[in-house]
């Protein structure tokens, strides 16, 4: 069966950004040119704009290649278990300073979807100054649409691809060099004029309001499942309970964790999801949430082919079929080593990447870390 996408030219995409902070615009966003819909074997696809009905591909356990040279893309970054990503909406700038602490002492940083008309506009908004800095500290910020559709049923309202087109460009002119690449759908009064092909125009991808986990091999681009904390270790909220995710024999195992917050009712209350997720440490990649839809998008349209193979040195080429310009997060390749590779040297059309050697039965992997369409990878002893 045949799947269609949007994909907005890149020139359009780039051009949003500016250096210049300005004044929140009313204006209704002209159009943008969108290419007519192309079939899935193209090669600089903005995104995904599918609702899979049937797995892309089937989940295992860790995979380890057999034979010296052989590779594999890994599910998920490092090669863990699972990732878990912390979101939170509409702006709730007076728990800033309770999310950065929580951020040093567990190890982890949040995306903030924010509502772009709200910042300056009141305390809750905050200000551009203290979202630089939130970004300076290593969190990301994303579109939670520019009004959050408060006025939605209103006669003057300029339509859903305003709200989406004008949070992505206040957001870029006031945090000159920063992109925004996903959005958040608002939830609540006038939720339901969302329209997902009409936010593929903007975005690669984003996030719902609601939902359970949902296994790895049917992820939901422009519609992923947003769970609570009051899921974690709750009987009755299993269908949400993290857990699930690192054992092998739930029909969600590897499935992302992502938490949605709002306001931070009780900072002061114990949270054990927070100490589980840091006693689990080596299986969870604690992302945000971005780099983890960066990642399955790649992921699921890669190609991965070994190109040379000897005693000395290991060669492959890694493609995927989405833009470059956007998707340019490293993916995981896991080669097995020849014996005798303790250590290596890996490098990206002549360029040094990362790469963390590991062991696993006695024999030796390389842990590689490349961006799909940026020239062969070079490994050596």
């Amino acid at each position: 069966m045949k799947s269609t996408f949007l994909l907005v030219p890149i020139s359009i995409l780039l051009s949003s950004c500016s250096s210049q902070a300005q004044t929140v615009g009313q204006d209704k966003p002209a159009s943008l040119p969108v290419l007519n819909p192309i079939e899935a074997k193209g090669d600089q696809l903005l995104n995904l704009d599918e609702t899979p009905k049937t797995p892309r591909f089937k989940v295992t356990d860790k995979i380890w290649p057999e034979k010296a040279g052989d590779a594999s893309i890994c599910l998920w970054a490092d090669d863990k278990i699972a990732p878990i990503s912390f979101t939170i909406d509409d702006n709730t700038s007076p728990d800033v300073p309770w999310w950065l602490e929580m951020s040093d002492k567990y190890g982890f940083k949040a995306t903030w979807f924010i509502i772009s008309a709200n910042v300056g506009n009141n305390g809750w908004g905050g200000t551009w100054e203290l979202w630089k800095d939130v970004l300076a500290k290593g969190n990301d910020i994303q579109s939670h649409t520019h009004t959050h559709l408060v006025k939605a049923d209103a006669p003057d309202w300029p339509g859903i691809e305003w709200e989406y087109a004008e949070s992505k460009k206040v957001l870029e002119q006031n945090l000159p060099g920063h992109r925004v690449r996903f959005l958040a759908y608002s939830g609540g009064k006038n939720s339901e004029k969302h329209d997902r092909s009409i936010a593929a125009k903007y975005y690669a991808g984003a996030r719902g309001a609601t939902g359970t986990l949902v296994s790895p091999s049917q992820m939901d681009y422009f519609n992923t499942r947003a769970i609570v904390e009051e899921s974690f270790d709750n009987p009755k909220a299993k269908w949400a309970d993290m857990k699930r995710v690192l054992d092998p024999t739930d029909s969600v195992y590897r499935a992302s964790s992502i938490y949605i917050y709002h306001t931070v009712k009780d900072k002061n209350m114990d949270r054990p999801m927070f100490k589980f997720m840091a006693d689990n440490k080596d299986k969870f990649w604690i992302g945000l949430y971005g780099d983890i839809s960066l990642y399955g998008l790649e992921r699921d349209t890669a190609t991965l082919k070994v190109e040379e193979n000897t005693a000395d040195r290991i060669a492959f080429s890694l493609t995927d079929r989405m833009a470059d310009a956007v998707f340019d997060y490293p993916l995981t390749v896991k080669v097995r080593l020849p014996d005798g590779w303790n250590k290596v040297t890996a490098t990206q059309n002549s360029k040094a990447i990362p790469a963390d050697v590991i062991e696993h039965e006695g024999a030796k992997y390389a842990l590689v870390k490349a961006v799909p369409d940026k020239g062969q990878v070079l490994l050596k002893k």
